[in-house]
């Protein structure tokens, strides 16, 4: 039986949930942590967008030398810290793991610390040595909709138009966005609504949701009209899936931060769908694409 988490814990396993380095038992527990606490929740949520500003960030000036050994400085001086650190770890409780775990756990959460601290530091110090500008980068679309997911937990969001009915939800779409869009049946899961929030910063989309309330699950489904996508300047599709996905019964599944997103597109829209479910498990329950495992 999983063990709760006490806030401490939660934060000692939180940099291996970031990194994809948590096993399966610490994740989950890990986010059933987070449902009930809205702190360490939001440390999450941070610690995401400083990985993905890290992995984005196209930074194309020389750092200049005064930052150099700016850095160099606050490494030397976080390294007597963690050294003063490694003398204390006995008087820290365990968490869920190991002894041998608990000693990993703690130098690798103060190996993280000061890599953030260090990153933290150069991205703003290189923002002010050249004048604010910002840096061009792609944002792919089954990338940002797992980040979502992620972020919610898996939850239902209240919707802005609650209906069961798909034929109502279209309708709804067409007559407030003007937006022609199919929204499927999953088998086995009842539509729950429509969430119309930004997607990226300046564009908005549709998040089409499904409730599983036999099994606990949440769908999500977001839907993109491929000429707002191609009009945006950084938004595009994950290249592989846009390949693979010519014909109404073509899909593709996206491994993104260990979940599954599964992609289509029907007529001149674009479906990307995200689940605690295996992927092809997925795309079996969207009954147009008649797909059967």
């Amino acid at each position: 039986m999983m063990k709760d988490l006490t806030k401490e814990e939660a934060r000692w396993v939180l940099p291996a949930v970031v990194d994809n380095e948590a096993t399966e038992e610490e994740r989950l527990a890990f986010f059933t942590f987070i449902k009930k606490d809205p702190e360490v929740k939001k440390e999450y949520k941070d610690a995401l967008l400083i990985k993905k500003t890290l992995a984005t960030a196209n930074l194309r000036k020389k750092a200049p030398d005064h930052l150099r050994k700016a850095v160099m400085k606050s490494i030397e001086e976080l390294k007597d810290e963690s050294a003063s650190t490694d003398k204390k770890i006995q008087s820290i409780p365990t968490p869920i793991y190991s002894d041998t775990h608990s000693t990993k756990w703690l130098r690798y959460l103060s190996a993280a610390a000061v890599v953030l601290f260090i990153s933290l530091v150069t991205l703003q110090l290189l923002d002010r040595s050249t004048g604010g500008a910002s840096n061009d980068y792609n944002v792919i679309v089954e990338n940002m909709a797992a980040e979502h997911f992620i972020n919610s937990g898996g939850e239902l969001i209240e919707p802005h138009f609650s209906t069961n009915l798909t034929d109502e939800a279209e309708a709804y779409l067409r007559d407030h966005f003007g937006m022609q869009i199919t929204i499927p049946t999953l088998e086995g899961a009842e539509f729950a609504g429509i969430v119309m929030a930004e997607f990226v910063d300046n564009f908005q989309t549709p998040l089409l949701e499904y409730s599983q309330q036999s099994i606990g699950e949440t769908i999500y489904l977001f839907v993109f009209d491929m000429d707002q996508v191609q009009q945006h300047k950084t938004l595009v599709r994950h290249g592989a899936a846009a390949e693979a996905c010519k014909k109404s019964e073509d899909f593709y599944v996206a491994v993104i931060n260990e979940h599954h997103v599964v992609s289509w597109l029907w007529d001149n829209t674009w479906y990307s769908a995200i689940s605690n479910h295996n992927g092809y498990d997925l795309a079996a329950l969207v009954e147009p694409l008649n797909y059967s495992r």
